[in-house]
C-alpha cells in the first residue's frame, strides 16, 4: 500500500500519485514497537542488598571509631 504524505490516504500500489491533491506516493512504513524490557526482580533485591550492606558498614565504622579523633 502506498500512502499520500499530505492528505493521508492509501492507495493500490500501482498508483503513483494522489488523485486528490497530486503529490507523490510514498509506501507506507510499518512500525514495530519494540517491548520495553522489565527488569528482574532479583536485581532489585541484590541492589537493595548491596545499598544495605554500605549502609550497615558506615554505621559500624561510626559506631566503632566516634571515640577515636
Amino acid at each position: 500500500m502506498k500512502t499520500c504524505p499530505i492528505c493521508k490516504t492509501k492507495f493500490e500500489d500501482s498508483a503513483d500519485f494522489c488523485p486528490k491533491c497530486k503529490a507523490q506516493l510514498e509506501e507506507e512504513k510499518v512500525v514495530v514497537k519494540k517491548e520495553k524490557e522489565k527488569i528482574p526482580k532479583s536485581f532489585w533485591f541484590t541492589l537493595l542488598g548491596v545499598f544495605g550492606f554500605i549502609l550497615l558498614v558506615i554505621l559500624v565504622y561510626n559506631i566503632m571509631y566516634a571515640g577515636i579523633a
